[in-house]
């Protein structure tokens, strides 16, 4: 059967060309040499699961072989390892003038934040007379 329009030299025929597309084994894309598997195609939101994916898993991960530890503070729950001196609150007496006492050559302000942190003080630094607090060795 012969076309309207004939081919143009050196091009086959769209008639040709749609009887060849057919002609390829299962599972070959057309047109590509020895290729037995059909490539994976990812849409933008597959690409950002799969990334979201990795990126989990890659956390995970990391938390479990470096631990709990790694968190923020996660340290300061740590009972101390062995008993250190211990100061009785005098009345009229107040943080400031404790850490003067521990430390007199050192800033005050540091030896205040290692007497709250060490008594689990959060942000209050009120003392109360006879109480008993931990000081932190020098």
């Amino acid at each position: 059967m012969s076309s309207l329009f004939p081919a143009a030299p050196g091009r086959t025929s769209y008639r040709r060309s749609i009887e060849n597309a057919f002609d390829v084994e299962e599972g070959e894309m057309p047109g590509s040499p020895d290729n037995h598997r059909t490539p994976i195609r990812l849409t933008r939101r597959g690409r950002a699961v799969v990334v979201a994916f990795i990126a989990a898993v890659a956390l995970v991960l990391l938390w479990v072989t470096v631990g709990p530890g790694a968190l923020a503070g996660g340290g300061e729950s740590r009972a101390p390892s062995a008993p250190g001196e211990t100061v009785v609150v005098d009345p009229g007496e107040t943080l400031w003038e404790i850490a003067s006492d521990i430390d007199p050559d050192g800033d005050p302000r540091l030896m205040v934040q290692r007497i709250m942190s060490l008594n689990g003080m959060a942000d209050d630094p009120t003392v109360l007379p006879g109480q008993e607090l931990r000081i932190p060795s020098r």
